[in-house]
């Protein structure tokens, strides 16, 4: 009992540190977008963090996206809305295809590099 102030301090700071780990469990894993480029602005994303169970759904235009949205499952499906219909790639040159913004904005939010094999990048297990 002669080191009363001690063992109180010595508690508190265990009832802190677990406190801070319970909300540090509860607060929701989002994917992590720091490295590499920003997502495109029309990509409504997911809300899991294990990228094999998100789903990326391409719509063709933005009243499309906008129904898309409102029938979606938040957990694990992302839509992203598309200008009209994107470039015929099999009549065009690759130079051509990679220039297209609509390419490169779908290429982004996949998170793989048009030119690349590498898949440790991939955003969502399905398209």
């Amino acid at each position: 009992n002669s080191n009363t102030e001690l063992a109180e301090q010595l508690a508190e700071l265990c009832i802190s540190s677990a406190q801070r780990r319970m909300r540090a469990a509860k607060t929701v894993v989002r994917k992590k977008i720091t490295q590499g480029p920003a997502l495109p602005g029309k990509l409504t994303d997911c809300g899991c963090a294990d990228p094999m169970q998100g789903e990326l759904f391409l719509v063709e235009g933005d009243s499309a996206g906008g129904s898309a949205k409102q029938a979606r499952d938040r957990e694990f499906q992302a839509i992203m809305p598309l200008r009209g219909k994107i470039l015929n790639t099999w009549e065009v040159e690759a130079g051509q295809v990679l220039a297209s913004q609509e390419v490169h904005d779908i290429s982004v939010a996949i998170g793989l590099d048009p030119d690349s094999d590498d898949l440790s990048g991939l955003r969502y297990g399905k398209v």
